[in-house]
């Protein structure tokens, strides 16, 4: 069975096909999403939940990167850091414990094998 050659489209045809598909892509604009939305191949964004309505800024402030901001904000005291400090010490020498009795429990030798009875 002898395999036929594809045949080739002249090239006059290719560049109308082109400059057509161009021109269609170029003037989709809204009358693009709209059919696009009716065959559901795009969807529409939907309004944001109320609860974000109600957390968002009505004008919110952009700041733009690298612009020095000041804003009031309240110190802690040296002595919470000191509290905190603690507490984390108390948990490291916990946890190291902790560590030390796994390594301790993890050290002991294997069982001996079941010995079966011989009758």
């Amino acid at each position: 069975m002898p395999v036929a050659a594809p045949k080739t489209m002249p090239l006059p045809t290719l560049l109308l096909l082109a400059v057509v598909g161009m021109g269609a892509a170029g003037c989709a604009g809204e009358a693009g999403k709209a059919v696009a939305e009716a065959a559901g191949m795009a969807t529409t964004p939907q309004e944001a939940k109320p609860f974000v309505q109600e957390t968002r800024p009505v004008d919110p402030a952009y700041v733009p990167v690298g612009s020095v901001v000041t804003r009031e904000a309240p110190r802690k005291p040296v002595a919470d850091f000191k509290t905190m400090e603690a507490e984390l010490e108390a948990k490291r020498i916990s946890n190291e414990a902790a560590g030390n009795q796994a390594k301790a429990l993890g050290a002991t030798p294997p069982p001996a094998p079941a010995q079966l009875p011989t009758n």
